[in-house]
Formats: structure tokens, C-alpha cells, sequence
């Protein structure tokens, strides 16, 4: 709507450019001077405007689109010599000049042939730019669409593994079976409700990622040191929800049973519009970090960031001979 009312202006705009120069005449015109020039002027303009209009909007995208390039060229030439007639009857007619001279046709025809080259080349540039938005659209679908599935993949596979922690509690008979429970009814309330919203705060997220480690900690107790923190302004940055868990849940599952008591250190930092996280994990040096699940995981997390944020993030993913590292920096964009 907006853009149909900015090109309504514009061509209003232009046209008035155009007739500009007939009104300035008119009214500047010293009063012996006939009136007569003045309306055959305003009446030569509106005919290029007519010109104008019935080759951009029916000559041109419904003749010559359509390749009936002999079509065109005949009703083109037969607009012209309508138009050529339409001005030389009201010049010699309707408002006769008080000296009357023999018109050529030519120099009016240059005109008429400058307004239709006008005309074609304002049509081409609207549909380019037409055919741009619908392309545009239809890419921005087509993405939608395959994130929607990509964050229909990352609940399952975060269930998975909670649900490992709690099949391990229940085989222990751990008396933290109950909290485990209440703390995956929280971390479950948070998937259906904020995990179905395009955006959530850094807050929220982080909140999120805290539930899941204590979950952890139930599971592993001190088999496992964990440091988390999370510094800067994270009241008001925004990022899409569960973006940030796949590292935390691949640091927990290929830290825990490579090496006894392993440290998995996680931080994360906002600073304005720009947001670090890193996840350093211990791993044995003969861990192998490709499994399937962890591919799934980490191919699905990579490529949503990369649809989300393009070129305003950046993931580096290290491994050195004891230890896995993500980096991950995400600028906020509107």
C-alpha cells in the first residue's frame, strides 16, 4: 500500500513537471498575447501523458510481452497518428493560433517517440524491480519454511537427551528423581510457550540454559564442574529461542565419561548489540566428537544461525588435543 501511494506521487510529481511550464506561461503570458497557446500546450502535454499510459500499462507488457512484436509496432504507430490528429484538430479548430503556418509532423513524432521510449523503459524498471519483491518473497518463504522445520528438529533431540538423564536417575533409584522432574517441567513449559516465539530476550535464554544445567548437576552430582556466567547488558538484547543450548548439550555429552571429573566452562557476554558465547569443554584425547546425534545437532544449529543472523554472526568450533571449544558471536539486527 505504502508503495503503490510513494509511486502515486511520484508520477503525480513528474507530470506536474511536465505541465509546469503551460500554468507558469498562462499566468506570466503578457495579457495581448493569445490564450489559445497556453491551452494548446496543456492539451500537447495531456496527450503525452496518454501516450505515456497506454504504453506502459497495455502496449508494452500485454502486446510486446507477449511477442506480438508486429502487433506493437502497428498500434503504437497508430497511437501516435491518433494523437497527431487529436493535436492539430484542436490547433487548427479548437484554439487556432492567430497566424497560421503549415505543421510538420516530424518534430511531433520525436516527441511521440520519446515518450513511448520513456514509457517502455519505466515499465522494464517496474517489473525488474516487481518480479525482485516476488522473488524476494518467495526466498524469505522458502526460509521460513525450512527454519520452521529446522526448530521442529531441535525440540526431539533436546528431549532425547533429557530424557536420558532422567532414565539414568531412575536406575539409580535417585532420590532426585523429583526435582528432575520439576525442573524438566520447567524447562518443557519454556519450549512450548517461548520456544514457539521468533524472538526472546537474552534473559529469558538464559534462564533456560541455567534449568538445563541444574538438570545436569542432578544427574552427574560432582562428577562433573560446571562455571557459568553471564555478564554485560542482557536486559534488552533479543535472539531467537534455543539457539544457544546445542553447545551446552554437546558439551555435556562428549565431556562427561572421556575424562574423570571433567570442566565445562560456559560464558556468555553482552556487550550493546553483540553477544559472545563460548562452551570449553575437557574431552580424552582420543574422543570423537562426529557422532550422528552430535552432527544432527550442530548442522541444524549452524544453518539456522546462518538463515537468522547471515553475515552478523560468526561460529568458530576448535578442537585441540583436550579440550572442544564453540565460540559463537551473534550482532543483533533489527
Amino acid at each position: 500500500m505504502k508503495a503503490n501511494v510513494g509511486l502515486l506521487i511520484l508520477h503525480l510529481a513528474f507530470w506536474c513537471m511536465l505541465l509546469l511550464p503551460a500554468v507558469f506561461f498562462k499566468l506570466n503570458a503578457p495579457s495581448s498575447f493569445s490564450s489559445n497557446f497556453y491551452y494548446r500546450m496543456l492539451i500537447n502535454n495531456l496527450l503525452l501523458i496518454g501516450i505515456f499510459y497506454v504504453n506502459a500499462y497495455y502496449l508494452f507488457p500485454v502486446v510486446f510481452k507477449r511477442k506480438n512484436w508486429l502487433l506493437y509496432v502497428v498500434l503504437v504507430i497508430a497511437t501516435l497518428v491518433v494523437a497527431y490528429f487529436i493535436s492539430k484538430y484542436v490547433e487548427t479548430d479548437v484554439f487556432p493560433p492567430k497566424r497560421r503556418w503549415k505543421r510538420s509532423f516530424f518534430p511531433d513524432l520525436f516527441g511521440y517517440l520519446f515518450i513511448v521510449g520513456i514509457s517502455c523503459s519505466y515499465r522494464i524498471v517496474v517489473d525488474y524491480l516487481k518480479n525482485q519483491k516476488l522473488a524476494k518473497e518467495k526466498e524469505n518463504e522458502n526460509l521460513k519454511t525450512e527454519l520452521s522445520f529446522l526448530r521442529s528438529q531441535v525440540s526431539p533431540h533436546f528431549m532425547f537427551n533429557v530424557l536420558n538423564n532422567l532414565v539414568s536417575l531412575a536406575r539409580k533409584k535417585s532420590d532426585k528423581m523429583e526435582p528432575a522432574l520439576l525442573q524438566l517441567s520447567t524447562l518443557l513449559r519454556y519450549m512450548l510457550y517461548e520456544g514457539n516465539d521468533s524472538r526472546i530476550t537474552i534473559a529469558q535464554e538464559i534462564s533456560y540454559l541455567q534449568g538445563y544445567i541444574n538438570l545436569q548437576k542432578l544427574r552427574f552430582g560432582d562428577d562433573v564442574e560446571v562455571q557459568f556466567s553471564a555478564t554485560g547488558e542482557t536486559g534488552d538484547f533479543v535472539l531467537e529461542p534455543m539457539i544457544l543450548i546445542p553447545f551446552v548439550e554437546n558439551a555435556f555429552k562428549h565431556g562427561m565419561g572421556t575424562v574423570e571429573r571433567p570442566k565445562i566452562k560456559i560464558d556468555l557476554t553482552v556487550k550493546g548489540k553483540v553477544l559472545t558465547f563460548e562452551v570449553v569443554n575437557d574431552v580424552a584425547p582420543e574422543t570423537d566428537t562426529k557422532d550422528k546425534s552430535h552432527g544432527i545437532g550442530l548442522a541444524n544449529t549452524k544453518r539456522r544461525l546462518e538463515l537468522l543472523y547471515g553475515q552478523n554472526q560468526e561460529l568458530q568450533i576448535t578442537k585441540s588435543e583436550r579440550t572442544y571449544r564453540v565460540y559463537l558471536k551473534i550482532i543483533e539486527h533489527d
